[in-house]
């Protein structure tokens, strides 16, 4: 990444962080562009991810998806599982508020596979969170506590609350599956 890609890089971080998402969006897409004209590919995918991220926050969420068509392949295609995972928990994000329901359950499912072969606890923590929010949505209440049981087995950084919802959800299952 050059020098100037990273001055948009980092103002666009800069916008996130103050929530002014608009100019987050142009300075990703400025530094998209720059990107794909200098061929540097994986930098580009990065940065559509933060791209999509802020899209969502804008509530454009077909855009969100269209910018992170091939993201997840290029990661796939450079071994870096990791952000292949990431690429395929927002395209599942925005197949999510896009209202396909089934669809992005199945990508969410796979982003937490690959998570968990990379041993990324946390990112795969809160991706079983949303797949269990999702499978509570579609009816699929008993695999929703399954999956949130897996999340809470999974983080490692687990607040006070944290722990009383995790005693609590296996007090339930213990109930709901007749276990002691």
């Amino acid at each position: 990444m050059d020098q100037q890609s990273a001055l948009l890089k980092d103002k666009g971080f800069e916008a996130y962080k103050k929530k002014d998402f608009k100019a987050a969006a142009e300075a990703f897409a400025d530094c998209i562009s720059q990107l794909d004209e200098a061929q540097d590919v994986l930098s580009a995918a990065e940065m559509r991810n933060n791209l999509s991220v802020v899209l969502l926050e804008l509530k454009k969420p077909e855009e969100a998806l269209e910018v992170l068509h091939d993201t997840a392949q290029i990661f796939a295609d450079a071994n870096d599982q990791k952000r292949q995972a990431m690429a395929l928990g927002n395209t599942a994000a925005a197949l999510q508020a896009l209202g396909k329901f089934p669809e992005a359950l199945s990508t969410f499912e796979t982003s937490a596979d690959l998570f968990k072969e990379t041993d990324e606890k946390e990112m795969r923590a809160l991706t079983l969170k949303k797949i269990s929010d999702l499978q509570m949505k579609t009816g699929k209440r008993y695999q929703a506590l399954a999956s949130l049981e897996a999340s809470y087995n999974q983080n490692e950084k687990k607040t006070v609350k944290d722990k009383v919802l995790k005693g609590f959800l296996g007090t339930l299952i213990n109930k709901i599956t007749h276990r002691s």
